[in-house]
């Protein structure tokens, strides 16, 4: 009896097994998936900005003068003129702000910027020539310069490695240059002075030259960026005629001076700029 029913569990614990067998092989096979791919999040620069900048400048005027020959005594002017060239170096601190846009592609970046700049700094310099090279002994010219506002619309082609950005740059330059020019006849004592031997001309100009540079841009957070930029500036060549002193004209000796001041500048300057709009995009 004992042996009946043992032999009956068995029966029907292989007939279960071979049901669920049975069903296990009517289910449809599973299909494999791969797994998904990576997204990495790559910075785009492209978009409007609007920033502040903040550097050192250091400029160059270099100076020469055409020289009356009857002011100079003939063939002296020549040596004057070689004794007047010279180049006077204003620098100081540069400040200002900037906008602009950028548009990427792939890794190739075109932008289009615009700044303005507050500039600081002078130089001046005094020749006395010797007496033996003009009629008005130990004669004394003071040249001084400095420019005051810089601004610059450039363009910018660069090469984006995700948040870091490398770039050439160059276009238009305009600034304001302060002149001050001075003659002063007869060793310039307060006698002669007095009499009428001393001139001068001072000059305030908005020139037009050219600028190209370099720089470096990283982006420190999804919309502000840091760039460290260097730029060259010519702004061409600016004339200023010191007219004859009149005591000059009385004995009458000429001495009225024309100075060619030729400008340009080195600047190096450190930016933050807040960028507008989506700062990264997501590539597979």
């Amino acid at each position: 009896m004992r042996n009946s029913k043992l032999i009956v569990s068995v029966a029907t614990f292989s007939a279960i097994l071979s049901i669920g067998a049975a069903s296990a092989a009517d289910l449809p096979t599973r299909a494999y998936t791969k797994a998904p791919a990576m997204i990495a999040a790559v910075y785009d620069w492209t978009g409007f900005y609007i920033g502040a900048n903040a550097g050192g400048h250091w400029g160059r005027d270099r100076l020469t003068i055409d020289a009356d020959p009857l002011g100079f005594g003939g063939g002296a002017a020549a040596e004057a003129n070689a004794l007047s060239a010279g180049s006077l170096k204003p620098s100081g601190f540069i400040g200002g702000g900037q906008i602009g846009y950028n548009w990427q592609r792939n890794n190739l970046l075109l932008g289009l910027e615009a700044d303005a700049a507050w500039l600081d700094g002078r130089a001046a310099r005094s020749i006395t020539y010797p007496t033996a090279l003009v009629l008005n002994p130990t004669d004394v010219m003071t040249n001084s310069t400095r420019a005051t506002w810089l601004a610059t619309v450039r363009g910018r082609l660069g090469v984006a490695f995700d948040r870091t950005l490398l770039y050439a740059t160059g276009g238009v330059a305009f600034g304001e240059l302060k002149t001050t020019d001075t003659f002063c006849g007869f060793g310039c004592l307060p006698a002669f002075v007095a009499l009428g031997a001393f001139s001068s001309v001072s000059a305030s100009t908005t020139r037009t030259g050219w600028t190209a540079g370099v720089g470096v841009e990283h982006a420190i957070a999804n919309n502000w960026s840091v760039k460290v930029e260097y730029l060259y500036v010519d702004l061409g060549t600016l004339s200023t005629s010191i007219p004859p002193c009149p005591l000059c004209l009385t004995l009458p000796i000429q001495s009225d001076v024309t100075v060619h001041h030729r400008y340009t500048d080195n600047l190096l300057r450190v930016s933050i700029n807040y960028r507008f709009g989506g700062p990264v995009i997501a590539k597979y």
